[in-house]
């Protein structure tokens, strides 16, 4: 009997066991510390409820990455707080409590310096920059009901074979095509027409963008105050199967009532996160049928400034990506910095190379515009969203033949209203934008309060822990 006893002590002592503590109101789990998993943790947190965050990177933030290593801050992803005449702009509002200031940004093309392949500046009025968007917009808006599977590649190649863009330099409709594709995140062949026109009509009335002195982290850094954040701790598997909720990270699962999967697209489409039963068919497809884009930048530090007090400036190359959209920072951080956006399969690409050949790359850039005796940088930082784990890429792109609406609004529906998505690609209209994704926390907040109000009930918080000692 004595053997039996302790060898049944010494099976139990290597199960999973579970420690129970009592805690008033429901216990909420949020996948993800990006700034959509942030701002629905914030919001219930501040409401009264339980909740707890696992982020499995060792830091806060997701795409929103202020980094000092030189000594001053500088966003290795997101930059600009957009469109802040847009009612609702939650980050317009935290900029005013926090007191933060900002530096308007001018990011159409017709605020570029232009320079051709022959390093010459060029220059085009603005009213012929208003007559391109205003014959883009127009073809593309026939093409939305002549021929709906028209991509913005198709309604350039018309326009030129027609004559109705000849007035225009060659570098002046590569800047303008370039700064469609870095807010799409994807090249002119993979842009419908559909989601031009609506870009057209949102930013009529968006307003400026602006940039934030002393890192755009200021906001998630406020977000993420007093909240109980568990870093390094990658989900892997969520079991839905019972009332209760089995989330596992690392060699723990926990135990929730609700569920807010705030990761990023790249995540559920790469299926690092197993549920248990299978999500829904139609969330599946809608997961896998979103288009997930590219962007990546390349920052420079150099000795001096040689570009002059030119904010923003475009360098023709024969292939339009390759590092010819640059700003500078030397406003925003009293240094000689500069850096490069890429997007589409050019930036899916650079990812593969070597630091010293993209830097080689996007020097050669800056030779055409500024000479041979352009200084070599004393520092650069490279992203490389694509490969960043537990991101895997920049944010969502418009989809080509398909139903975005359908898509992104079946993403954001939860499952049995247990499990909650969040995130900028579950926004219908407002994806790829940082207010966009908080907004869509801030929604899901408001769902989880109206379908379970703190006065309903009490719920018991479990934590189940694979070791001995258990938090």
């Amino acid at each position: 009997m004595k053997i039996f006893i302790k060898v049944l002590f010494a099976y139990i002592l290597l199960q999973p066991f579970y420690a129970f503590s009592e805690s008033e109101g429901l216990k909420i789990l949020v996948v993800g510390a990006g700034i959509s998993g942030l701002g629905v943790a914030r919001d219930l947190h501040d409401s009264g409820y339980k909740v707890t965050v696992l982020e499995a990177r060792n830091k806060i933030g997701g795409r929103i990455d202020t980094d000092r290593s030189l000594g001053f801050p500088l966003e290795r992803g997101a930059n600009w707080i957009h469109s802040n005449q847009v009612e609702g702009n939650r980050l317009m509002s935290l900029k005013e409590e926090l007191g933060l200031k900002t530096n308007i940004s001018t990011l159409d093309a017709v605020d570029f310096k232009l320079f051709n392949k022959e390093g010459e500046v060029v220059t085009l009025s603005e009213e012929d920059f208003e007559k391109i968007e205003f014959r883009v917009g127009l073809a593309a808006y026939i093409a939305s009901y002549v021929k709906p599977s028209s991509t913005l590649g198709d309604v350039i190649g018309l326009l030129k074979s027609l004559g109705l863009l000849s007035f225009a330099p060659d570098v002046v409709l590569k800047a303008f095509l370039q700064q469609l594709e870095l807010g799409a995140a994807e090249d002119e062949e993979n842009i419908p027409v559909g989601a031009l026109i609506s870009e057209y009509a949102y930013m009529e009335d968006a307003g400026d963008d602006e940039e934030v002195f002393g890192g755009f982290d200021q906001f998630t850094n406020h977000l993420s105050k007093s909240l109980d954040i568990k870093l390094n701790s990658p989900v892997s598997k969520i079991n839905y199967l019972s009332d209760k909720i089995e989330v596992f990270a690392n060699d723990k699962a926990y135990i929730a009532d609700v569920v807010v999967i705030s990761v990023s697209l790249g995540v559920l489409q790469k299926n690092l996160i197993e549920f248990i039963p299978d999500l829904p068919v139609e969330k599946k497809e809608a997961i896998n049928n979103i288009s997930w884009g590219s962007v990546n930048k390349v920052i420079f530090k150099f000795p001096y400034n040689f570009w002059g007090d030119v904010e923003n400036f475009f360098i023709e190359r024969e292939d339009r990506h390759a590092f010819t959209t640059w700003f500078s920072s030397e406003v925003m951080v009293n240094e000689p910095v500069v850096y490069s956006f890429f997007s589409g399969e050019f930036s899916r690409n650079m990812e593969k190379e070597t630091d010293d050949y993209i830097v080689e790359e996007a020097m050669k850039s800056l030779k055409v515009a500024y000479g041979n005796d352009v200084p070599e940088p004393e520092a650069h930082l490279i992203s490389r969203w694509g490969m960043e784990p537990y991101i895997l890429g920049a944010y969502s792109a418009p989809g080509h033949n398909q139903d975005d609406l359908k898509l992104r609004t079946e993403l954001a529906s939860p499952v049995q209203n247990k499990i909650f998505f969040a995130g900028e690609a579950t926004s219908v209209l407002e994806y790829a934008f940082t207010h966009g994704a908080l907004n869509t926390g801030l929604r899901e907040a408001k769902k989880i309060k109206e379908l379970y109000p703190l006065d309903l009930q009490s719920y018991p918080v479990t934590v189940i822990n694979n070791s001995v000692t258990v938090e």
